[in-house]
């Protein structure tokens, strides 16, 4: 076996243990946005955005591999796995960026509660439906 072919074997191998790590990070952040850990969620987007960095490179020297363009079956076999292994992670960012959009959501809901707790005489709201507070509405008319 040449040194491109081990190398090649190589990359594979940590291209697989990127991949599955990234999708432990994705668990992960699933876990954190349920809990509403703020601080677990910014850790997991870092980690995820060094992993997908690092995945990247590593495809990369996959690409570069003459054995890329004919891979035997056990590689294709490794590269399927991959790819499963990546479409995963596909579906949880999406299903954990809708997850993430509905808690931001949420919040500017509880927002505009509290705004017009506080006084429901003065409050406005603007184009986008955004409440704001204002006691100069109506006060600085002078006809």
């Amino acid at each position: 076996m040449s040194d491109q072919a081990t190398s090649f074997e190589q990359f594979l191998q940590a291209q697989t243990d990127n991949v599955s790590e990234l999708l432990d990070v994705m668990q992960k952040e699933t876990l954190a946005i349920a809990s509403r850990k703020s601080s677990d969620i910014e850790s997991c987007a870092k980690q995820k955005l060094a992993l997908i960095q690092t995945i990247q490179l590593c495809d990369a020297q996959i690409g570069k591999c003459q054995e890329s363009a004919a891979p035997s079956d056990d590689a294709k076999q490794t590269i399927d796995e991959i790819k499963a292994t990546l479409e995963q992670c596909h579906q949880l960012n999406e299903a954990n960026g809708i997850a993430l959009q509905r808690a931001h959501l949420s919040i500017h809901k509880l927002r505009n509660l509290f705004q017009e707790a506080a006084g429901k005489h003065e409050m406005t709201y603007d184009s986008d439906g955004k409440a704001s507070g204002s006691r100069t509405l109506g006060t600085n008319v002078k006809a």
